[in-house]
Protein backbone atom coordinates (compact mmCIF):
# COMPACT_ATOMS: atom_id res chain seq x y z
CA UNK A 1 0.00 0.00 0.00
CA UNK A 2 2.88 2.03 0.44
CA UNK A 3 4.97 1.63 -2.49
CA UNK A 4 0.87 2.26 -4.20
CA UNK A 5 0.54 5.88 -2.18
CA UNK A 6 4.36 6.52 -3.25
CA UNK A 7 3.77 5.86 -6.95
CA UNK A 8 0.69 8.11 -7.00
CA UNK A 9 2.18 10.86 -5.07
CA UNK A 10 5.69 10.64 -7.91
CA UNK A 11 2.69 10.43 -10.98
CA UNK A 12 1.13 13.43 -9.68
CA UNK A 13 4.18 15.68 -9.76
CA UNK A 14 5.40 14.16 -13.15
CA UNK A 15 1.97 14.78 -14.85
CA UNK A 16 1.88 18.71 -13.09
CA UNK A 17 5.57 18.74 -14.66
CA UNK A 18 4.17 17.64 -17.97
CA UNK A 19 1.20 20.20 -17.47
CA UNK A 20 2.70 22.96 -16.64
CA UNK A 21 5.79 22.35 -19.50
CA UNK A 22 2.77 21.92 -22.15
CA UNK A 23 1.18 25.06 -20.67
CA UNK A 24 4.19 27.64 -21.02
CA UNK A 25 4.91 26.19 -24.68
CA UNK A 26 1.35 26.99 -25.39
CA UNK A 27 1.64 30.69 -23.86
CA UNK A 28 4.95 31.31 -25.86
CA UNK A 29 3.46 29.80 -28.98
CA UNK A 30 0.20 32.15 -28.08
CA UNK A 31 2.33 35.25 -27.45
CA UNK A 32 4.55 34.45 -30.54
CA UNK A 33 1.32 34.64 -32.61
CA UNK A 34 0.89 37.65 -31.16
CA UNK A 35 3.80 39.69 -31.62
CA UNK A 36 3.62 38.19 -35.35
CA UNK A 37 0.26 39.60 -35.86
CA UNK A 38 1.38 43.02 -34.13
CA UNK A 39 4.17 43.48 -36.69
CA UNK A 40 2.05 42.40 -39.90
CA UNK A 41 -0.25 45.38 -38.47
CA UNK A 42 2.20 47.81 -38.32
CA UNK A 43 4.42 46.73 -41.36
CA UNK A 44 1.10 46.63 -43.14
CA UNK A 45 -0.26 50.46 -41.53
CA UNK A 46 3.66 51.53 -42.74
CA UNK A 47 3.02 50.13 -46.12
CA UNK A 48 -0.31 51.81 -46.48
CA UNK A 49 0.45 55.04 -45.32
CA UNK A 50 3.42 54.80 -47.78
CA UNK A 51 1.50 53.98 -50.51
CA UNK A 52 -0.36 57.04 -49.55
CA UNK A 53 2.44 59.18 -49.00
CA UNK A 54 2.49 61.44 -51.93
CA UNK A 55 4.94 64.82 -52.55
CA UNK A 56 6.61 66.79 -55.31
CA UNK A 57 9.83 69.14 -55.00
CA UNK A 58 11.30 71.71 -56.82
CA UNK A 59 15.00 72.87 -55.68
CA UNK A 60 16.17 76.34 -56.92
CA UNK A 61 18.51 78.48 -55.43
CA UNK A 62 17.78 81.90 -53.51
CA UNK A 63 19.95 85.21 -52.29
CA UNK A 64 24.15 83.93 -52.18
CA UNK A 65 23.14 80.87 -53.85
CA UNK A 66 21.37 79.45 -50.80
CA UNK A 67 19.39 76.31 -51.63
CA UNK A 68 15.88 76.68 -51.32
CA UNK A 69 13.92 73.25 -51.99
CA UNK A 70 10.01 73.67 -51.92
CA UNK A 71 8.16 70.38 -50.87
CA UNK A 72 4.05 70.39 -51.44
CA UNK A 73 2.49 67.49 -49.67
CA UNK A 74 -0.26 65.77 -52.25
CA UNK A 75 -1.14 62.73 -49.67
CA UNK A 76 -4.15 62.60 -47.21
CA UNK A 77 -1.25 61.99 -43.81
CA UNK A 78 0.79 64.61 -42.75
CA UNK A 79 4.57 64.24 -44.45
CA UNK A 80 7.86 64.26 -42.56
CA UNK A 81 11.27 65.00 -44.45
CA UNK A 82 14.10 63.26 -42.70
CA UNK A 83 17.16 63.78 -44.85
CA UNK A 84 17.88 66.01 -47.81
CA UNK A 85 20.62 64.70 -49.77
CA UNK A 86 23.17 66.75 -52.33
CA UNK A 87 25.40 65.16 -54.93
CA UNK A 88 27.35 67.44 -57.09
CA UNK A 89 27.47 66.34 -60.61
CA UNK A 90 29.95 68.59 -61.95
CA UNK A 91 32.92 67.78 -58.84
CA UNK A 92 34.56 65.02 -57.61
CA UNK A 93 33.23 65.67 -53.95
CA UNK A 94 30.76 62.38 -52.36
CA UNK A 95 27.24 63.10 -52.03
CA UNK A 96 26.28 64.94 -48.54
CA UNK A 97 23.49 64.08 -46.11
CA UNK A 98 21.70 67.24 -44.23
CA UNK A 99 19.21 66.06 -41.53
CA UNK A 100 16.57 68.50 -41.93
CA UNK A 101 14.88 70.86 -39.24
CA UNK A 102 12.14 69.19 -37.37
CA UNK A 103 9.86 72.74 -37.62
CA UNK A 104 10.43 72.89 -41.19
CA UNK A 105 10.01 69.32 -42.47
CA UNK A 106 6.40 68.35 -41.30
CA UNK A 107 4.08 69.28 -43.53
CA UNK A 108 0.21 68.94 -43.03
CA UNK A 109 -2.18 67.58 -45.89
CA UNK A 110 -2.22 69.86 -48.61
CA UNK A 111 0.42 72.51 -47.27
CA UNK A 112 4.00 72.90 -48.72
CA UNK A 113 6.97 75.29 -47.70
CA UNK A 114 10.88 75.25 -47.99
CA UNK A 115 11.89 72.46 -45.75
CA UNK A 116 16.18 73.85 -46.14
CA UNK A 117 14.51 77.29 -44.68
CA UNK A 118 16.70 77.10 -41.40
CA UNK A 119 19.32 75.20 -43.17
CA UNK A 120 22.92 77.36 -44.24
CA UNK A 121 23.19 75.36 -47.46
CA UNK A 122 25.30 77.29 -50.00
CA UNK A 123 25.51 75.94 -52.60
CA UNK A 124 28.92 76.83 -55.38
CA UNK A 125 28.52 77.34 -59.45
CA UNK A 126 28.11 73.99 -60.68
CA UNK A 127 24.86 71.30 -61.26
CA UNK A 128 23.11 69.37 -58.50
CA UNK A 129 21.25 66.05 -58.12
CA UNK A 130 18.64 67.21 -55.38
CA UNK A 131 17.17 63.66 -52.86
CA UNK A 132 14.68 63.68 -50.19
CA UNK A 133 14.20 60.80 -48.18
CA UNK A 134 11.02 60.88 -46.20
CA UNK A 135 10.53 59.04 -42.44
CA UNK A 136 8.29 56.28 -44.34
CA UNK A 137 11.22 55.76 -46.76
CA UNK A 138 9.98 57.28 -50.10
CA UNK A 139 12.71 59.23 -52.13
CA UNK A 140 12.28 62.55 -54.44
CA UNK A 141 14.58 64.06 -57.01
CA UNK A 142 13.45 67.33 -58.08
CA UNK A 143 15.17 68.83 -60.91
CA UNK A 144 18.34 68.53 -61.35
CA UNK A 145 19.55 72.30 -60.22
CA UNK A 146 21.50 74.31 -62.44
CA UNK A 147 24.20 77.32 -60.08
CA UNK A 148 25.33 79.84 -61.94
CA UNK A 149 28.28 81.92 -61.23
CA UNK A 150 27.18 85.59 -62.28
CA UNK A 151 23.48 85.09 -63.61
CA UNK A 152 20.93 87.22 -61.23
CA UNK A 153 17.64 85.28 -62.77
CA UNK A 154 17.41 81.52 -63.14
CA UNK A 155 14.80 80.02 -65.50
CA UNK A 156 12.94 76.85 -65.56
CA UNK A 157 10.18 75.86 -68.58
CA UNK A 158 7.81 73.65 -68.01
CA UNK A 159 4.63 71.97 -70.27
CA UNK A 160 1.74 70.63 -69.12
CA UNK A 161 0.93 68.52 -69.88
CA UNK A 162 4.11 66.51 -71.69
CA UNK A 163 1.38 65.15 -74.45
CA UNK A 164 -1.51 66.33 -75.86
CA UNK A 165 -3.73 64.85 -78.44
CA UNK A 166 -3.89 66.83 -81.88
CA UNK A 167 -5.66 70.42 -81.82
CA UNK A 168 -5.63 70.37 -77.88
CA UNK A 169 -4.03 73.35 -75.75
CA UNK A 170 -0.25 72.52 -73.71
CA UNK A 171 0.30 75.37 -71.48
CA UNK A 172 4.09 76.67 -71.04
CA UNK A 173 5.08 77.80 -67.37
CA UNK A 174 8.42 79.81 -66.93
CA UNK A 175 9.07 79.69 -63.56
CA UNK A 176 11.37 82.68 -62.95
CA UNK A 177 13.70 83.19 -59.62
CA UNK A 178 16.24 86.18 -58.59
CA UNK A 179 19.13 84.47 -57.39
CA UNK A 180 21.30 87.35 -57.86
CA UNK A 181 21.78 90.05 -54.32
CA UNK A 182 19.75 93.34 -56.16
CA UNK A 183 16.11 94.09 -57.26
CA UNK A 184 15.14 92.90 -60.83
CA UNK A 185 12.41 94.65 -62.62
CA UNK A 186 10.87 94.46 -65.61
CA UNK A 187 11.49 90.60 -65.75
CA UNK A 188 9.69 89.16 -68.50
CA UNK A 189 10.47 86.13 -71.00
CA UNK A 190 12.60 86.45 -73.95
CA UNK A 191 11.32 85.29 -77.54
CA UNK A 192 9.94 81.38 -77.14
CA UNK A 193 11.19 79.43 -79.90
CA UNK A 194 9.72 76.58 -81.29
CA UNK A 195 10.47 73.72 -83.26
CA UNK A 196 8.85 72.36 -85.57
CA UNK A 197 7.14 76.64 -85.86
CA UNK A 198 4.39 74.94 -87.75
CA UNK A 199 2.79 72.73 -84.75
CA UNK A 200 1.54 76.17 -83.15
CA UNK A 201 -1.61 77.24 -84.42
CA UNK A 202 -2.53 79.79 -81.98
CA UNK A 203 -1.11 80.92 -78.51
CA UNK A 204 -2.58 83.37 -75.84
CA UNK A 205 -1.05 86.72 -74.31
CA UNK A 206 1.45 86.13 -71.15
CA UNK A 207 -0.31 85.66 -67.92
CA UNK A 208 2.03 87.43 -65.70
CA UNK A 209 1.33 88.60 -62.12
CA UNK A 210 4.55 90.22 -61.40
CA UNK A 211 7.32 91.80 -62.76
CA UNK A 212 9.48 92.80 -60.39
CA UNK A 213 11.83 90.57 -58.21
CA UNK A 214 13.72 91.31 -54.92
CA UNK A 215 16.49 88.47 -54.25
CA UNK A 216 15.39 85.02 -53.71
CA UNK A 217 12.24 86.22 -54.84
CA UNK A 218 10.31 84.48 -57.76
CA UNK A 219 7.54 84.58 -60.43
CA UNK A 220 5.72 82.50 -62.98
CA UNK A 221 4.55 83.58 -66.72
CA UNK A 222 2.45 81.09 -68.92
CA UNK A 223 1.10 80.71 -72.14
CA UNK A 224 -1.18 78.44 -73.73
CA UNK A 225 -0.59 76.82 -76.80
CA UNK A 226 -2.94 75.15 -79.76
CA UNK A 227 -0.77 72.20 -81.04
CA UNK A 228 -1.45 70.28 -84.30
CA UNK A 229 0.99 68.16 -86.34
CA UNK A 230 1.96 64.83 -87.33
CA UNK A 231 1.34 62.57 -84.41
CA UNK A 232 4.06 61.27 -82.40
CA UNK A 233 6.27 64.77 -83.08
CA UNK A 234 8.31 65.97 -80.44
CA UNK A 235 7.38 69.55 -80.36
CA UNK A 236 10.20 72.15 -78.45
CA UNK A 237 9.71 75.26 -76.37
CA UNK A 238 12.90 76.71 -75.54
CA UNK A 239 13.13 80.52 -74.04
CA UNK A 240 14.66 82.45 -71.34
CA UNK A 241 13.76 84.85 -68.78
CA UNK A 242 14.84 88.94 -68.57
CA UNK A 243 14.85 92.07 -66.40
CA UNK A 244 16.71 95.20 -65.39
CA UNK A 245 18.94 95.35 -62.70
CA UNK A 246 17.60 98.31 -60.37
CA UNK A 247 21.45 99.57 -59.25
CA UNK A 248 22.66 99.57 -62.52
CA UNK A 249 19.85 99.30 -65.09
CA UNK A 250 22.07 96.70 -67.30
CA UNK A 251 20.04 94.25 -68.61
CA UNK A 252 20.34 90.30 -67.30
CA UNK A 253 19.35 86.99 -69.31
CA UNK A 254 18.82 84.03 -67.30
CA UNK A 255 19.77 80.36 -68.96
CA UNK A 256 18.23 79.53 -71.67
CA UNK A 257 15.64 76.49 -70.74
CA UNK A 258 13.78 74.14 -72.81
CA UNK A 259 10.46 71.75 -72.79
CA UNK A 260 8.99 69.50 -75.06
CA UNK A 261 5.53 67.55 -75.92
CA UNK A 262 4.66 65.06 -77.50
CA UNK A 263 1.70 64.80 -79.76
CA UNK A 264 -0.51 62.03 -79.97
CA UNK A 265 -3.00 61.04 -82.34
CA UNK A 266 -6.81 61.71 -81.10
CA UNK A 267 -7.54 58.03 -81.56
CA UNK A 268 -4.51 56.59 -79.54
CA UNK A 269 -5.75 54.87 -76.48
CA UNK A 270 -5.30 57.00 -73.63
CA UNK A 271 -7.57 57.80 -70.43
CA UNK A 272 -10.97 55.88 -70.79
CA UNK A 273 -12.36 58.85 -69.56
CA UNK A 274 -14.18 61.58 -72.11
CA UNK A 275 -15.41 64.26 -69.96
CA UNK A 276 -15.38 66.99 -72.58
CA UNK A 277 -18.60 68.69 -72.38
CA UNK A 278 -19.91 71.53 -75.04
CA UNK A 279 -23.25 72.19 -73.52
CA UNK A 280 -21.82 74.20 -70.08
CA UNK A 281 -21.56 78.00 -69.59
CA UNK A 282 -18.20 79.84 -69.09
CA UNK A 283 -17.42 81.69 -66.35
CA UNK A 284 -15.13 84.85 -66.78
CA UNK A 285 -14.60 87.73 -64.13
CA UNK A 286 -13.67 91.21 -62.54
CA UNK A 287 -11.73 91.07 -59.16
CA UNK A 288 -10.01 93.54 -57.12
CA UNK A 289 -6.69 93.46 -56.01
CA UNK A 290 -5.79 94.35 -53.55
CA UNK A 291 -9.60 94.31 -51.61
CA UNK A 292 -8.41 96.56 -48.63
CA UNK A 293 -10.47 96.77 -45.37
CA UNK A 294 -12.25 99.86 -45.61
CA UNK A 295 -15.85 101.45 -45.54
CA UNK A 296 -15.98 101.55 -49.46
CA UNK A 297 -16.75 99.71 -52.31
CA UNK A 298 -14.88 97.46 -55.08
CA UNK A 299 -16.33 95.72 -57.89
CA UNK A 300 -17.04 92.26 -57.80
CA UNK A 301 -18.57 90.74 -61.49
CA UNK A 302 -19.29 87.44 -62.79
CA UNK A 303 -19.63 87.40 -67.34
CA UNK A 304 -21.48 83.95 -68.15
CA UNK A 305 -21.44 82.88 -71.22
CA UNK A 306 -23.98 80.24 -72.70
CA UNK A 307 -21.53 79.06 -75.78
CA UNK A 308 -25.07 76.67 -76.83
CA UNK A 309 -27.92 77.85 -79.45
CA UNK A 310 -30.25 77.97 -76.59
CA UNK A 311 -31.16 80.04 -74.15
CA UNK A 312 -30.04 79.09 -70.22
CA UNK A 313 -31.49 80.31 -67.09
CA UNK A 314 -29.22 81.53 -64.52
CA UNK A 315 -30.47 81.47 -60.67
CA UNK A 316 -28.09 81.51 -58.50
CA UNK A 317 -24.36 82.98 -58.67
CA UNK A 318 -22.05 82.46 -55.49
CA UNK A 319 -18.34 84.38 -55.31
CA UNK A 320 -16.54 82.11 -52.08
CA UNK A 321 -12.96 83.23 -50.49
CA UNK A 322 -10.46 81.47 -48.44
CA UNK A 323 -7.74 82.54 -47.00
CA UNK A 324 -4.75 80.46 -45.51
CA UNK A 325 -4.93 79.53 -42.85
CA UNK A 326 -8.39 78.51 -42.96
CA UNK A 327 -9.51 78.64 -39.11
CA UNK A 328 -7.97 82.52 -39.47
CA UNK A 329 -11.69 84.20 -39.42
CA UNK A 330 -11.00 86.71 -41.79
CA UNK A 331 -13.89 88.42 -43.26
CA UNK A 332 -13.26 88.88 -47.14
CA UNK A 333 -17.28 89.28 -47.52
CA UNK A 334 -18.84 89.96 -43.96
CA UNK A 335 -22.31 88.61 -43.57
CA UNK A 336 -25.01 91.03 -44.32
CA UNK A 337 -22.60 93.05 -46.24
CA UNK A 338 -23.73 95.87 -47.81
CA UNK A 339 -23.59 96.10 -52.12
CA UNK A 340 -24.46 98.51 -54.72
CA UNK A 341 -25.72 96.36 -57.84
CA UNK A 342 -24.23 97.38 -60.99
CA UNK A 343 -26.43 97.76 -63.85
CA UNK A 344 -27.33 95.45 -66.25
CA UNK A 345 -28.21 92.95 -62.86
CA UNK A 346 -30.89 92.72 -60.91
CA UNK A 347 -30.84 93.49 -57.56
CA UNK A 348 -30.71 90.15 -55.78
CA UNK A 349 -27.21 90.25 -54.14
CA UNK A 350 -26.37 89.50 -50.75
CA UNK A 351 -24.02 87.93 -48.56
CA UNK A 352 -25.27 84.80 -46.30
CA UNK A 353 -22.48 84.01 -44.33
CA UNK A 354 -19.05 84.75 -44.03
CA UNK A 355 -16.61 85.10 -47.28
CA UNK A 356 -19.78 84.61 -49.89
CA UNK A 357 -21.18 86.86 -51.90
CA UNK A 358 -24.12 85.85 -53.97
CA UNK A 359 -26.59 86.88 -56.32
CA UNK A 360 -29.99 84.66 -56.24
CA UNK A 361 -33.37 84.92 -57.80
CA UNK A 362 -35.57 81.66 -57.83
CA UNK A 363 -38.29 83.63 -59.02
CA UNK A 364 -37.35 85.21 -62.19
CA UNK A 365 -34.11 83.47 -62.99
CA UNK A 366 -32.15 85.90 -65.38
CA UNK A 367 -32.54 84.76 -69.33
CA UNK A 368 -29.02 84.72 -71.27
CA UNK A 369 -29.74 84.26 -75.13
CA UNK A 370 -28.06 81.94 -77.12
CA UNK A 371 -24.47 82.33 -78.03
CA UNK A 372 -24.89 85.25 -75.45
CA UNK A 373 -23.25 86.74 -72.41
CA UNK A 374 -24.75 88.90 -69.15
CA UNK A 375 -23.09 90.19 -66.32
CA UNK A 376 -23.58 89.88 -62.74
CA UNK A 377 -21.87 92.86 -61.29
CA UNK A 378 -21.33 94.58 -58.01
CA UNK A 379 -19.88 96.68 -55.55
CA UNK A 380 -19.77 95.73 -52.06
CA UNK A 381 -17.60 96.91 -48.85
CA UNK A 382 -14.47 94.65 -47.58
CA UNK A 383 -14.98 92.76 -44.34
CA UNK A 384 -12.01 92.90 -41.66
CA UNK A 385 -9.00 90.45 -41.21
CA UNK A 386 -9.36 89.02 -37.82
CA UNK A 387 -7.12 86.09 -37.84
CA UNK A 388 -3.76 86.02 -35.99
CA UNK A 389 -2.65 89.33 -37.22
CA UNK A 390 -0.86 88.53 -40.70
CA UNK A 391 -2.26 90.04 -43.66
CA UNK A 392 -2.70 87.23 -46.10
CA UNK A 393 -0.77 87.41 -49.56
CA UNK A 394 -3.27 85.68 -52.12
CA UNK A 395 -6.85 84.58 -51.28
CA UNK A 396 -8.63 82.25 -53.45
CA UNK A 397 -11.36 82.87 -55.18
CA UNK A 398 -14.34 80.64 -56.64
CA UNK A 399 -17.11 81.08 -58.65
CA UNK A 400 -20.62 78.86 -59.30
CA UNK A 401 -23.08 79.29 -61.09
CA UNK A 402 -26.35 77.42 -60.74
CA UNK A 403 -28.22 77.21 -64.56
CA UNK A 404 -30.78 75.38 -66.16
CA UNK A 405 -27.34 73.24 -67.68
CA UNK A 406 -26.79 71.83 -64.10
CA UNK A 407 -24.40 73.78 -61.61
CA UNK A 408 -20.50 74.92 -62.82
CA UNK A 409 -17.55 76.16 -60.79
CA UNK A 410 -14.48 77.74 -61.80
CA UNK A 411 -11.66 78.03 -59.16
CA UNK A 412 -8.48 79.75 -61.11
CA UNK A 413 -8.65 83.38 -59.32
CA UNK A 414 -7.08 85.15 -56.44
CA UNK A 415 -6.90 88.13 -54.72
CA UNK A 416 -5.32 89.64 -51.58
CA UNK A 417 -6.68 91.80 -48.65
CA UNK A 418 -4.96 94.81 -46.52
CA UNK A 419 -5.71 96.30 -43.33
CA UNK A 420 -5.25 99.31 -44.87
CA UNK A 421 -4.56 99.90 -48.69
CA UNK A 422 -6.16 100.70 -51.79
CA UNK A 423 -9.04 99.28 -53.70
CA UNK A 424 -8.12 98.90 -57.51
CA UNK A 425 -9.83 97.75 -59.62
CA UNK A 426 -9.89 97.79 -63.89
CA UNK A 427 -12.81 97.53 -66.19
CA UNK A 428 -13.89 99.13 -69.09
CA UNK A 429 -16.05 102.42 -69.09
CA UNK A 430 -18.88 104.12 -70.94
CA UNK A 431 -17.09 107.80 -69.44
CA UNK A 432 -13.31 108.26 -69.46
CA UNK A 433 -12.12 108.28 -66.15
CA UNK A 434 -15.73 107.28 -64.39
CA UNK A 435 -15.89 105.38 -61.75
CA UNK A 436 -19.88 105.68 -61.61
CA UNK A 437 -22.32 102.91 -61.22
CA UNK A 438 -23.86 103.19 -64.48
CA UNK A 439 -20.91 103.87 -66.56
CA UNK A 440 -19.23 100.45 -65.56
CA UNK A 441 -19.32 97.85 -67.98
CA UNK A 442 -17.81 94.34 -68.02
CA UNK A 443 -18.33 93.07 -71.43
CA UNK A 444 -19.47 94.57 -74.74
CA UNK A 445 -22.50 92.95 -77.12
CA UNK A 446 -23.56 94.04 -80.54
CA UNK A 447 -20.82 94.11 -82.25
CA UNK A 448 -20.97 93.94 -86.24
CA UNK A 449 -18.11 91.72 -87.86
CA UNK A 450 -15.33 94.22 -89.37
CA UNK A 451 -17.20 97.15 -87.55
CA UNK A 452 -14.80 99.90 -85.72
CA UNK A 453 -15.13 100.12 -81.63
CA UNK A 454 -13.79 102.33 -78.58
CA UNK A 455 -12.64 101.37 -75.96
CA UNK A 456 -12.30 103.60 -72.33
CA UNK A 457 -10.23 101.02 -70.37
CA UNK A 458 -9.73 102.53 -66.69
CA UNK A 459 -7.56 102.07 -63.78
CA UNK A 460 -9.13 102.79 -60.87
CA UNK A 461 -9.07 103.25 -57.21
CA UNK A 462 -11.96 102.72 -55.60
CA UNK A 463 -11.35 103.48 -51.88
CA UNK A 464 -12.08 107.16 -51.75
CA UNK A 465 -9.30 108.08 -49.31
CA UNK A 466 -6.40 109.67 -49.65
CA UNK A 467 -3.90 108.14 -47.14
CA UNK A 468 -2.96 105.14 -49.43
CA UNK A 469 -2.66 105.70 -53.53
CA UNK A 470 -1.84 103.62 -56.38
CA UNK A 471 1.89 104.50 -56.80
CA UNK A 472 3.18 106.26 -60.07
CA UNK A 473 5.08 103.55 -62.55
CA UNK A 474 2.02 101.13 -61.67
CA UNK A 475 1.03 99.53 -65.35
CA UNK A 476 -2.57 99.21 -67.06
CA UNK A 477 -2.01 96.22 -69.35
CA UNK A 478 -4.80 96.14 -72.14
CA UNK A 479 -4.71 92.33 -73.98
CA UNK A 480 -6.52 92.41 -77.27
CA UNK A 481 -8.03 89.14 -78.57
CA UNK A 482 -6.76 87.17 -81.58
CA UNK A 483 -8.67 88.67 -84.90
CA UNK A 484 -8.71 92.13 -83.84
CA UNK A 485 -6.79 94.67 -86.28
CA UNK A 486 -5.74 98.35 -86.67
CA UNK A 487 -5.47 99.33 -82.67
CA UNK A 488 -5.22 103.10 -82.46
CA UNK A 489 -4.57 104.44 -79.13
CA UNK A 490 -6.78 108.16 -78.99
CA UNK A 491 -6.74 108.85 -75.34
CA UNK A 492 -4.62 109.20 -72.26
CA UNK A 493 -5.63 110.48 -69.23
CA UNK A 494 -2.76 109.56 -66.62
CA UNK A 495 -0.13 107.40 -68.27
CA UNK A 496 3.10 107.52 -70.19
CA UNK A 497 2.31 107.31 -73.99
CA UNK A 498 0.87 103.25 -74.29
CA UNK A 499 3.07 100.73 -76.19
CA UNK A 500 2.17 98.62 -78.27
CA UNK A 501 3.20 94.90 -78.81
CA UNK A 502 1.61 92.35 -81.45
CA UNK A 503 2.12 88.69 -80.93
CA UNK A 504 2.43 85.64 -83.66
CA UNK A 505 -1.17 84.36 -82.75
CA UNK A 506 -2.90 87.67 -84.33
CA UNK A 507 -3.22 88.99 -80.45
CA UNK A 508 -1.80 92.35 -79.42
CA UNK A 509 -1.49 94.11 -76.03
CA UNK A 510 -1.33 98.20 -75.10
CA UNK A 511 0.66 98.89 -71.84
CA UNK A 512 0.83 102.39 -69.97
CA UNK A 513 2.84 103.32 -67.05
CA UNK A 514 0.79 105.80 -64.36
CA UNK A 515 2.78 108.99 -64.45
CA UNK A 516 1.54 109.99 -60.76
CA UNK A 517 0.24 108.22 -57.83
CA UNK A 518 -3.45 107.43 -58.40
CA UNK A 519 -6.03 108.26 -55.32
CA UNK A 520 -9.82 107.52 -55.36
CA UNK A 521 -10.48 110.96 -53.91
CA UNK A 522 -13.31 112.72 -56.36
CA UNK A 523 -14.17 109.48 -58.08
CA UNK A 524 -11.66 110.15 -60.77
CA UNK A 525 -9.83 106.64 -62.52
CA UNK A 526 -7.00 106.97 -64.96
CA UNK A 527 -8.00 105.93 -68.80
CA UNK A 528 -6.71 104.45 -71.74
CA UNK A 529 -8.49 105.13 -74.62
CA UNK A 530 -8.50 103.06 -78.30
CA UNK A 531 -10.20 102.18 -81.00
CA UNK A 532 -10.05 98.65 -82.85
CA UNK A 533 -11.58 96.87 -86.09
CA UNK A 534 -13.20 93.63 -84.90
CA UNK A 535 -13.01 90.48 -86.80
CA UNK A 536 -14.79 90.06 -90.14
CA UNK A 537 -16.32 86.98 -89.12
CA UNK A 538 -19.16 85.25 -90.61
CA UNK A 539 -20.72 84.02 -87.60
CA UNK A 540 -21.30 84.26 -83.70
CA UNK A 541 -17.78 84.69 -82.31
CA UNK A 542 -17.34 85.76 -78.40
CA UNK A 543 -13.62 87.06 -77.39
CA UNK A 544 -12.31 87.91 -74.42
CA UNK A 545 -9.72 91.07 -73.38
CA UNK A 546 -7.96 90.61 -70.64
CA UNK A 547 -7.25 93.61 -68.56
CA UNK A 548 -4.79 93.74 -66.05
CA UNK A 549 -2.59 95.77 -63.78
CA UNK A 550 0.51 95.30 -62.09
CA UNK A 551 2.44 97.53 -59.60
CA UNK A 552 1.92 98.65 -56.21
CA UNK A 553 0.05 100.64 -53.39
CA UNK A 554 2.23 102.68 -51.50
CA UNK A 555 4.99 101.49 -52.88
CA UNK A 556 4.85 98.12 -51.10
CA UNK A 557 1.78 96.40 -51.48
CA UNK A 558 1.73 94.26 -54.89
CA UNK A 559 -1.68 95.10 -57.00
CA UNK A 560 -3.15 92.60 -59.28
CA UNK A 561 -6.38 93.50 -60.46
CA UNK A 562 -8.38 91.21 -63.31
CA UNK A 563 -11.29 91.95 -65.78
CA UNK A 564 -12.10 89.12 -68.25
CA UNK A 565 -13.67 91.69 -70.47
CA UNK A 566 -16.25 89.70 -73.30
CA UNK A 567 -16.50 90.96 -76.35
CA UNK A 568 -19.39 89.27 -78.65
CA UNK A 569 -19.46 89.73 -82.37
CA UNK A 570 -22.27 89.12 -84.93
CA UNK A 571 -23.56 89.44 -88.18
CA UNK A 572 -27.39 89.31 -86.13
Amino acid sequence: MKRRAISTVIGSVFFMVLMTAGMSVSYLVIEAQSDMISAQQTIADAEIKKIQEKFYAVASVGANNKIVVYVQNQGSNSLVIDTLWLVNKTGTSQAVKYDLNYADSVLAPGYGGDVAENQQIFLNPGEYDVKLVSSLGTIKTAERLSVGGSNSLKAKLILNPPDVRLGENATALLYVTNVGNTKMINVTSGPITVSPPTAVLASSPIVQIKSDLLPAESAILSWKYRLMGPAGTNVTFSTFAQGIEKPTGITKQSNTDQGIVLLRDNSEPGSIVSSDLFSRPEIYMVIPNTFGDASDKGVWGVNIVNPTDQPIYVSKVVISTQTSPANANDKIFDSGCSTITIPPTSNHWSCPTLNQLMWKNTISPQLIPAKSVFPFMVKVTPGDLQGSGTEPETIVVQTNVFTTLGQFGKSAYGTAMRTSSSIPNVYISKVVDSTNTVDIIANKTGILPGSTQTFHVVLADMESGTANKISAGSRLIINIPRGWSDVNVIGNTGFTTPTFQSFPDGSSQLVGQLLSDLTGAGGVGKTISFTATAPPISDTRLYIMYVLADGYVNGNIVIGPLAEVVLRVSPN
